[in-house]
């Protein structure tokens, strides 16, 4: 971007020149910060001399609750600076004396503007807010998480790194020029912004202060240590990969002996749940993809656990007008008949159980009984592992199917299901209704908005200019949303 000159219209559009009206302002921001960092260095080390021992013991144990301070894990600059608020503006003194940030802005000798800009320090209390818009090095539009106030802040820092509808645990300075964003900020994903609430409610109720919005303003101020240590259950979880259907993945197997290979071949060429998948890639065999409706999988399904990551496999292409081809079927799993031996690889024992009972609905006396195999992911990792070290042979052809599920595990964590195809599958937050349904029939407002913000972050979050990309607007445009608030 061109950088504006002094004597150029200032781009606000107000009329004025950019000398005497946004860059005057920048220079105005840019000064009271200053002065404002000057002040809270004062104040730390007021603070440190008077209270050392106090604020020392308090930090450390501040340090250890969040798991920071190791050599795993060292503070940073930010760590640093949440504690210190933490601990000047929240953390009241052992001897009933209030906090620091207050005791300092009463200190008989400081000037006006000292005693000024130390107060604005100390009131600036803890607040949970939605990011709605940042220009990067400049400001953050903001929006209350409570009670739904959009104001827009100064952050030369913070705003380098915020992302829409990220939710940042902040403080908003009043007075000055403008609105700052003071000290660091602690990042969560929309998503995890309704546990955030569910702790917040939590501190809450453990002080009897009610559940109103204004009770949980009021738990903000005295929770702010519990909040500022907060993990949420979900960041702190393993991920564990289930099938579209909501089962727990593992590496399953079975192998028949077939009495009559060619007939059997017809028979399995004739079944409508199977489509011939070509050659093995040795030749010395050929492959059926069993395929499902995914919606009919989706719509069975039940609440994943914290850390699930749903994986799925093909099979999708896209057309030559770019639409997505046999978007509503997924594969539960691959046959294989090698001379006169079938064998079934999928992704789940319930996969492999019912692939036991469509090889004999289908060729019955042709088989005989299966041998099979059931292992966990971890084990087949381990087996693949312990081969490859024998035999470079074996360890082709173990880790096929090893290599095959950490490249679904590794897409399915960054994006579930495509876009397009989202509008139209079944989802428990709208209670087993798709979003194109759900907004037909007027219900899950909130729930719905909420699974677009989720869409709407991520895409930003992977785009250079930080905004969502054509995909998400296409989405909102489909479903006919505007950006909503969501009630608390």
């Amino acid at each position: 971007m061109n950088e504006v000159g002094r004597n150029a219209l200032c781009p606000c559009g107000i009329g004025k020149k950019f000398k005497h009206c946004c860059l005057r302002r920048e220079e105005e921001v840019a000064l009271d910060a200053t002065r404002t960092e000057g002040v809270w260095r004062r104040m730390q080390d007021w603070a440190l001399k008077q209270f050392g021992d106090e604020i020392g013991d308090a930090l450390t144990e501040h340090l250890d609750a969040r798991g920071i301070g190791s050599k795993e894990r060292p503070a940073g600059d930010d760590d640093l600076s949440l504690a210190l608020c933490w601990l000047l503006i929240d953390r009241g003194l052992t001897d009933g004396g209030g906090v620091p940030a207050h005791r300092y802005a009463k200190l008989p000798h400081l000037s006006r503007s000292e005693r000024d800009m130390a107060m604005r320090i100390a009131e600036s209390r803890l607040g949970l807010h939605r990011v709605i818009d940042a220009a990067p090095g400049s400001w953050i539009d903001l929006e209350n998480v409570l009670n739904g106030m959009r104001r827009r802040v100064t952050s030369p820092n913070v705003s380098r790194e915020a992302v829409r509808w990220h939710v940042l645990l902040c403080r908003v300075m009043e007075g000055g020029p403008a609105p700052t964003l003071w000290g660091a900020a602690t990042f969560f994903e929309p998503a995890e912004e309704a546990e955030l609430l569910v702790e917040l409610q939590r501190i809450a109720s453990a002080r009897d202060l009610g559940t109103s919005p204004v009770a949980l303003e009021s738990a903000l101020r005295v929770g702010a240590g519990e909040l500022v240590c907060f993990i949420p259950a979900s960041r702190r979880a393993e991920p564990v990969p289930y099938t579209t259907e909501g089962d727990a993945v593992s590496m399953a197997e079975a192998s028949w002996r077939v009495s009559d290979p060619a007939y059997a071949l017809e028979k399995l060429c004739g079944a409508a749940e199977l489509a011939a998948g070509g050659a093995t890639d040795d030749g010395e065999g050929v492959t059926f993809d069993w395929l499902a409706s995914r919606r009919g999988l989706l719509a069975r399904r039940g609440v994943l656990p914290v850390g699930a990551i749903c994986i799925e496999s093909g099979p999708i292409s896209v057309g030559k007008d770019g639409g997505l081809e046999l978007e509503d079927l997924t594969s539960l799993g691959t046959f294989t008949l090698r001379g006169d031996r079938l064998e079934f690889f999928g992704l789940s024992e319930q996969r492999m159980v019912a692939a036991l009972a469509l090889v004999e609905r289908h060729l019955g006396d042709l088989v005989n009984d299966p041998t099979r195999s059931v292992r966990s992911v971890e084990e087949a990792r381990s087996s693949a592992a312990a081969k490859s070290e024998t035999s470079p042979k074996a360890r082709r052809h173990a880790t096929q199917h090893t290599d095959e599920m950490e490249s679904l595990v590794l897409e399915a964590a960054f994006r579930e299901l495509t876009y397009r195809r989202w509008v139209d599958d079944p989802n428990h937050h709208l209670g087993g209704l798709s979003p194109r349904e759900a907004v037909a029939r007027g219900g899950y407002r909130d729930e719905r908005e909420s699974l677009l913000r989720n869409f709407e972050h991520r895409s930003a979050s992977e785009r250079a200019d930080h905004l969502p990309g054509p995909e998400v607007a296409w989405l909102r445009a489909e479903l006919g949303l505007d950006t909503e608030r969501i009630t608390v």
